[in-house]
């Protein structure tokens, strides 16, 4: 075993290390927003649309400087940005502990901790996979996102527990201090600043070479890949369907991963089942990934992520029935498996429609553009529930949002590769 891992493509650490830091950002902070929800409104008396919109901060956040730290990241490589964010996601965690008011926690909440979390321990992940493999680029994304759907269950009762026991505060020192310990020295290690090329190495691992040169890759039929500029991409028909697909799709797995508590327990459900609850799902999410991943190698990611936005749209309408438990079992199966599966095919069509060039750039511009749904779908939720008492309107419409991603989605083609694009640019 140990000389099959000496030996080993060095892309195959890249994705266990991306596993590892996925787990604990997405357990942390994507996960963790809604054991923090009510103990956050019961000491400070926000509503549940302020706290919603201060949570969703970070995707706004992420869409303001998502196209900026693509940028950085295809320029500087995702090791140093990796390193340097995730300090700066653990300092502001620590100030989170300082704030007074809803505008200091918006600020530092939505500005400092989102900035370490979405450019340092998401974006240059991703980026990262993409660039060393090609063919096995999918499966590769799947490994990683299987880790970050592990956050759930691994980091989510941990926070519970502490936040019960010792308060939310010590909870949060924490998370931030375990996060510097974790997340560091897997991105230093085992995240290279330079695609596989510059090594002298094939992506996929397929055979080494003894020199730097060029390469072009070649996907699982032996076609060449695509390899867009972001200029060229940004013309494309093909690119603003899929994107209009994935910023309808985006915002609603937000919404619920911060909804889903306090839901669940305004209906009568225990604090500690409902966080059950949300782990149940993130667990089920991660069969998912591997299994979309199969049937996307089989049908093709768009067909397998018009399947994940459906079991989406399912599980949603069967939350608004939660009332018994078979209804409630179908939510956390039909949700958690669609959920899961459209992560990581949601990063990998990309680098299939355009490219490893500007995968960053690319990554970067449809973050700032899902934002919108990231931010709106769960203020939504919040002021639906303040007006009305019943999350019943939101989820309803929120439902239907997703499966318009579909017919988007039906209507977004893979791009011709570039080299028969007739515009002297291209060529």
């Amino acid at each position: 075993m140990v000389r099959r891992l000496k030996g080993a493509y060095f892309g195959w650490y890249t994705v266990l290390a991306g596993a590892i830091i996925a787990c604990w950002g997405y357990g942390s902070l994507y996960y963790g927003m809604s054991a923090l929800f009510l103990p956050l409104i019961t000491e400070y008396g926000w509503t549940r649309a302020q706290l919603s919109a201060a949570f969703s901060m970070q995707s706004i956040e992420g869409g303001l400087e998502g196209p900026f730290g693509g940028m950085l990241i295809d320029r500087y490589g995702p090791r140093i940005v990796t390193v340097i964010a995730t300090i700066i996601a653990s300092l502001g965690l620590i100030l989170v502990l300082f704030v007074k008011d809803i505008l200091q926690f918006v600020i530092i909440w939505g500005f400092v901790v989102s900035l370490g979390y979405n450019l340092g321990l998401y974006d240059t992940i991703y980026a990262a996979v993409a660039k060393w493999f090609v063919r096995k680029r999918t499966f590769a994304l799947a490994v990683v996102t299987v880790g970050g759907g592990l956050g759930g269950p691994v980091v989510v009762p941990i926070m519970t527990w502490m936040i019960i026991v010792f308060g939310w505060r010590l909870a949060l020192v924490f998370v931030a201090v375990s996060t510097l310990i974790v997340c560091v020295p897997l991105a230093w290690f085992f995240i290279k600043p330079h695609p596989p090329e510059h090594y002298g190495l094939i992506v996929d691992g397929e055979a080494p070479r003894s020199s730097v040169g060029e390469y072009v890759s070649r996907g699982e039929n032996g076609h060449m890949e695509n390899d867009f500029t972001a200029g060229q991409t940004l013309r494309m028909p093909s690119f603003w369907t899929l994107l209009a697909a994935l910023t309808l799709n985006g915002g609603t797995l937000t919404m619920v991963t911060m909804h889903q508590m306090p839901y669940l327990e305004d209906i009568g459900v225990d604090t500690m089942a409902a966080a059950g609850v949300l782990g149940l799902m993130a667990i089920l999410s991660l069969p998912g990934r591997p299994l979309l991943a199969w049937i996307a190698n089989k049908w093709g990611e768009r067909d397998a992520l018009m399947l994940s936005f459906a079991l989406k749209a399912l599980g949603l309408l069967f939350l608004m029935l939660a009332r018994s438990l078979t209804a409630l079992t179908l939510f956390v199966v039909l949700f958690g498996i669609g959920y899961g599966g459209a992560i990581p095919l949601s990063a990998s069509i990309r680098a299939t429609y355009f490219g490893r060039r500007a995968y960053a750039t690319i990554s970067g511009i449809t973050t700032l553009f899902t934002a919108i749904t990231n931010v709106a779908y769960p203020i939504f939720a919040g002021w639906s529930h303040d007006v009305s008492g019943s999350y019943t309107t939101a989820f309803m419409l929120i439902a239907a949002l997703q499966s318009l991603a579909i017919v988007f989605m039906f209507l977004s083609k893979k791009p011709h590769p570039p080299w028969k694009d007739p515009t002297p640019e291209a060529r």
